[in-house]
């Protein structure tokens, strides 16, 4: 049964107009469908505040192939096409900006500009048909040459189109944009534009597509829950997660249904049988997505991971959970304990922590200390557990990878009830890029499923951190996909703020506590300002170090602190340091230094001085862990945080891109620094190609087209061949090749693209490139090729070509071939509004039905319909008459109109119950409306009741409002 119903599914309109035009496209994502405008099934929804997007109201997304597809939509209750109305002003304004950020991806068709809303419906069905035009012309120039012929509302529509894009080009400081770039601009715009009229309080017309994809898809054959109690859920999760924004995949839908009780189809195999340590088959790599690896990396990695119980720990056990180690002091009576004595602010923020620590004991939840390095966030949560949860165990996991080891915790049921799970610097969990949805899901499972409660996740970040995960990311963020998971993440946390320093009334309260260690004493006379923590730490002798380090020392120190900031782990290889530091040692330097100049200055900041760390830290695995191949060392927080703004604007040496090609501890590490040297434009080939290999080949593609816009085609040519056959960019190379006046190369790459994946793009810009030279007989060559092998638009303008010649025997030949060969109506239904415009109706008649019996009514039907619109009723009727004679319910639908309105109401009926016997009761509606206008009273009654049985809501509406019974 169902939980509620939907008000999609209801035409209520209870929900926000936005979030249910949202629901429509994540209940798509869900159920792997199309959605209207992406040509292929989405793999991610973004929904408001996408920073990405300028239509950012819902973003629709496939990252699978070569390239991304996108369609941004903006979504208005109502939208005026007025250039004086703010809305649509506003709106145009955001598909200016899109042509900003993605032109060359709207001009290849691959992103796309949605406008979503209920009304006024003339003025967007107007907008949508002048799209649907604008996409069927090759250029501006055919598309104003089309225009005169379009009807009058069509060109209210453009001037409103025009005049707003002007007047915002002139207000972005283009003065008086002329003529040209105003329409070229809404030409871009207008031919990429996907209009979607859903109604507000109607039934949406995908809801009963969609509902049945679910119920075959998605829904267990035993769920409680039907298709619309899942649509109601859907649409309460997009309100929930649509003021965060960032991106859902179908995972954190499936999670957020199944935490609600809805039986799923193809679950995971029960925690119990992985448990009880059975064999799952793995699907191949190069069937799974980088997230997916990264789970099963997880799921799968050897070892177990350590659970303590908290009362039985050692002070010494603190440092094994990354709680800093504290400056060592002289001392004349004895060794010193592992800590210093705690400072406790029981009014103040240690008060808060232990309430919220000991309030998990009721219901899982998730506590999350955010302070600056150093501060003292980790000592605080390892002195709140111990006081309040001593019987409860704790689990930190660490190896191979923090996300991994995670994710094995998980799924591994190490989380018994009455666990801590322990993620200190839990950026290093949440934000390492291909596992930042997957771990994030995984976490709010656990905390929504009360079976496997309680349990207490208590973590620990830098503010900077924390407002990535909680708020708007900024512009040019370094981190990654999965953010709409992450926010979700951090609307159940808990949130303690850690002071930077302790006040005046705090270190008076603690005076007899800090005369009993050395080490207090030292920090309380040293620190400014209360900053005991960080005293503790080292902080300022680090950072002095580091101020005062030079020459190859220094370099260490830049490169690590560059790898660092640029996303790589925490843990860095003694061949990286090396590799990467040497680009770092300016020329004058380099030849000073001896052979053993990393070994000497890498040992130097290894060197505690004054009983502190050094800037760099040996790391050494604890016991039970796998030791690493090579030495491994960490760089100070206190450096890494320092990094972030001192060399935020300073582009990184060639040599770090060197060293993460070769020398990177993980792929994840790897991959974050080919990221970063994306962002910084680096001409990094190996590192893109190490990438690619491991499964990112988004990089690889950007590197290519990054060859192609330099002009090397040779080379972006071998690399396409021996590393990413690609069909997409072969035509693209073919394309800027064409452009460069190299046309027999062009030509081959064209033919090349075809072959390997039937990418038609390469010959079409090529052919019209020819044709803009004055050269239509190289262009007739390469579009002969392209028709050839069934590209339709060749055979459209090969067919218009030779009917302009007067040839009339080779374009019905070639329009036929390409109707009998390759499937495709397009040629001859050119042909025949040729033939109409002529005054040839019978000729295009012979045409029309040739390409009825081959079973494109449909594509008959559409285009009457454009052309009606344009008021070329001429090839309309002779487009509806060909459908309508093999019975397609529109073409009969608007034949029967045609015959009431010349006074031929029998055969009017008889067309109009012939099109309700096909499934389209609005037929009859329809021309009950025109009697009923009509004043044939009885007649209109008559044929509602007619529609009403066939089905048709209207009818029985307008039954309803005039009280009589169905």
């Amino acid at each position: 049964m169902s939980r509620g119903a939907s008000s999609i599914g209801s035409g209520g309109g209870g929900t926000i107009y936005e979030y249910r035009v949202a629901a429509l496209d994540l209940v798509g994502l869900l159920c792997g469908v199309q959605v209207p405008g992406l040509d292929v099934v989405p793999d991610a929804v973004f929904l408001q505040k996408a920073n990405e997007f300028p239509l950012d109201d819902v973003v629709v997304l496939n990252r699978q192939g070569s390239y991304e597809l996108a369609v941004q939509r903006q979504v208005k209750r109502t939208l005026e096409v007025v250039s004086s109305t703010g809305p649509w002003r506003k709106t145009m304004q955001q598909c200016l900006a899109s042509l900003e950020s993605f032109g060359d991806e709207i001009d290849a068709d691959r992103h796309r500009l949605g406008l979503t809303a209920a009304g006024p419906i003339a003025g967007l069905e107007a907008l949508r048909d002048l799209a649907a035009s604008a996409a069927a012309q090759k250029s501006v120039a055919d598309f104003l040459q089309e225009l005169p012929r379009l009807g009058q509302s069509y060109h209210r529509v453009w001037k409103h189109l025009t005049q707003t894009v002007g007047d915002l080009l002139a207000e972005s400081g283009v003065n008086a944009p002329e003529q040209e770039v105003v329409h070229r601009s809404a030409y871009r715009i207008a031919r990429r534009l996907v209009v979607q009229i859903e109604p507000t309080e109607q039934i949406s017309p995908r809801f009963p597509g969609l509902c049945a994809a679910l119920q075959e898809r998605v829904l267990h054959a035993d769920s409680e829950v039907d298709a619309a109690g899942v649509f109601r859920m859907v649409e309460e999760l997009a309100q929930e997660w649509g003021p965060r924004g960032g991106a859902i995949d179908a995972a954190m839908l499936r999670n957020r249904l199944r935490a609600r009780g809805v039986a799923l189809r193809g679950d995971p195999l029960a925690r119990s049988a992985a448990g009880a340590g059975q064999h799952v088959e793995l699907p191949g790599a190069e069937r799974l997505t980088q997230a997916a690896q990264v789970q099963a990396r997880a799921a799968h990695t050897g070892g177990s991971l350590r659970s303590d119980v908290i009362g039985e720990l050692k002070p010494s056990d603190a440092l094994r959970l990354e709680v800093h180690p504290a400056v060592d002091a002289d001392t004349g009576s004895g060794a010193l304990a592992a800590l210093p004595p705690y400072i406790a602010r029981p009014d103040g923020v240690d008060g808060r922590l232990r309430r919220v620590v000991a309030e998990s004991a009721n219901g899982s939840r998730l506590v999350m200390v955010v302070g600056g390095s150093s501060t003292g966030k980790t000592r605080a949560c390892w002195e709140a557990v111990r006081a309040e949860l001593p019987s409860w165990r704790i689990v930190h996991p660490l190896a191979p990878d923090r996300p991994a080891a995670l994710l094995r915790a998980l799924q591994d049921d190490v989380l018994e009830p009455r666990t801590v799970l322990w993620l200190n610097e839990a950026q290093l969990y949440f934000l390492v890029k291909d596992s930042t949805a997957q771990v994030s899901s995984a976490l709010q499972a656990l905390l929504t499923d009360s079976q496997r409660g309680p349990v207490l996740v208590l973590g620990s970040m830098w503010p900077t951190y924390w407002n990535h995960l909680a708020d708007d990311a900024a512009d040019g963020d370094e981190l990654h996909g999965g953010m709409g998971a992450v926010h979700q993440l951090a609307d159940l946390a808990t949130t303690i703020a850690m002071p930077s320093a302790f006040n005046a009334r705090e270190l008076a309260d603690a005076a007899g506590l800090v005369a009993s260690d050395p080490r207090l004493r030292l920090a309380r006379s040293r620190a400014a300002s209360g900053h005991i923590t960080q005293f503790l730490a080292g902080a300022p002798h680090l950072v002095h170090r580091y101020e005062q380090s030079d020459g190859a020392a220094r370099a260490i120190l830049h490169a690590a602190m560059d790898a660092r900031r640029c996303g790589h782990g925490p843990l860095l290889t003694e061949e990286f340091l090396r590799t990467a530091a040497e680009g770092y040692i300016d020329e004058a330097t380099w030849h000073t230094l001896d052979e053993d100049w990393f070994a000497s200055s890498l040992a130097e900041l290894l060197k505690p001085r004054r009983k502190l760390p050094g800037p760099l830290t040996g790391y050494r695995p604890r016991p039970g862990e796998p030791s690493p191949d090579s030495p491994l060392y960490q760089l100070a927080d206190i450096l890494h945080e320092k990094s972030r703004t001192t060399r935020k604007r300073k582009p990184p040496a060639p040599s770090l891109w060197e060293a993460a090609a070769s020398h990177s501890r993980t792929d994840a590490d790897m991959r974050e620094l080919a990221e970063a040297a994306r962002t910084y434009q680096a001409d990094c080939e190996a590192l893109y190609l190490r990438a690619a290999s491991d499964g990112d080949a988004s990089l690889l593609t950007w590197f290519i087209r990054r060859l192609i816009a330099l002009r090397q085609f040779r080379r972006a040519e071998e690399f396409i061949e021996e590393r990413s056959p690609s069909g997409l960019l072969l035509g693209e190379l073919a394309a800027a090749v064409g452009l460069s006046g190299q046309y027999g190369d062009s030509e081959r790459l064209a033919r090349r693209a075809f072959t390997v994946s039937g990418d038609r793009q390469g010959h079409r810009r090529l052919a019209h490139h020819l044709l803009s030279l004055g050269m239509p007989r190289d262009a007739t060559r390469v579009y002969s090729w392209a028709a050839d092998h069934g590209d339709p638009s060749a055979a459209r303008w090969l067919a218009g070509h030779y009917e302009a010649q007067g040839d009339r025997i080779t374009a019905d030949r070639l329009a036929w071939a390409a109707l009998a060969e390759h499937g495709s109506p397009a040629a001859l239904l050119a042909l025949a509004q040729l033939r109409v415009a002529a005054g040839e109706v019978t000729d295009a008649a012979r045409l029309c039905k040739i390409i009825a019996d081959h079973g494109h009514a449909e594509v008959l039907a559409a285009h009457a319909r454009e052309r009606s619109d344009h008021g070329d009723h001429a090839a309309a009727l002779c487009f509806y008459g060909a459908a309508a004679a093999v019975e397609h319910p529109k073409a009969l639908e608007w034949m029967s109109w045609r015959c009431d309105g010349q006074g031929d109401p029998g055969h009017a009926e008889d067309l109009a119950r012939a099109a309700a016997a096909r499934g389209n009761s609005h037929a009859l509606h329809g021309l009950a409306h025109l009697r009923f206008a009509k004043g044939h009273f009885q007649d209109a009654e008559r044929l509602n009741r007619a529609a009403e049985q066939a089905g048709s809501v209207s009818a029985r509406e307008w039954l309803a409002r005039r009280s009589l019974p169905a």
